[in-house]
């Protein structure tokens, strides 16, 4: 009896320090079921089912990389819902898991960057998010498309309100990339 008993301890040991794969497609499912959501408008469906993904990520042991990526995307719908302090530290524990990569992937260091910048933008907090610009910049030539766009736009707007105590030179910087990149300034509205 007990040294059966050993034996499904032992079992269950190993089990779990193993992927699930029950939990790997159940966080699939959440994580289509929050894009569904998003992108019907439904933020609130949205925070619960990228939340449930995320979940199934520890439950299944899935890894590092895919907890990074559910906390981004669970991060996306916070900022979305405007619950800033959720969204930053979010943000801030997938950038950790990204930068402690084995090959850090810069596209990905910079989408947490950006979003970073985008929560204190978005609580005129453009003092506090100068710093993740800044690490932003040399990454920003690695996007095209709409993420090229959104990255210029970043600059742009942070070299328009930063506050008088940044330097002229540093907003000027951020200006004159954003417009290498692609944006209009006459498109830029206060």
């Amino acid at each position: 009896m007990i040294r059966e008993l050993v034996v499904v301890i032992l079992l269950l040991g190993l089990s779990s320090g193993c992927a699930n794969p029950v939990n790997q497609a159940t966080s699939d499912r959440y994580s289509q079921a929050c894009l569904d959501a998003q992108r019907n408008n439904q933020l609130s469906t949205a925070e619960q089912a990228c939340y449930r993904a995320l979940v199934n990520v520890d439950w299944g042991n899935l890894g590092e990389t895919q907890k990074s990526q559910k906390m981004y995307n669970l991060a996306r719908v916070k900022r979305s819902l405007q619950k800033f302090d959720e969204a930053e530290k979010l943000y801030w524990e997938s950038l950790a898991i990204e930068e402690k990569q084995a090959q850090p992937s810069n596209e990905k260091i910079g989408r947490r960057l950006a979003e970073l910048s985008l929560v204190y933008a978005q609580q005129n907090k453009f003092d506090e998010g100068l710093a993740f610009v800044q690490r932003l910049r040399p990454l920003a030539d690695t996007y095209q498309g709409n993420e090229k766009k959104t990255m210029a736009a970043i600059f742009y707007v942070y070299s328009q309100e930063l506050p008088q105590s940044v330097s002229s030179e540093i907003k000027n910087e951020l200006e004159k990339k954003a417009v290498e990149m692609g944006f209009d300034p006459k498109t830029y509205k206060k």
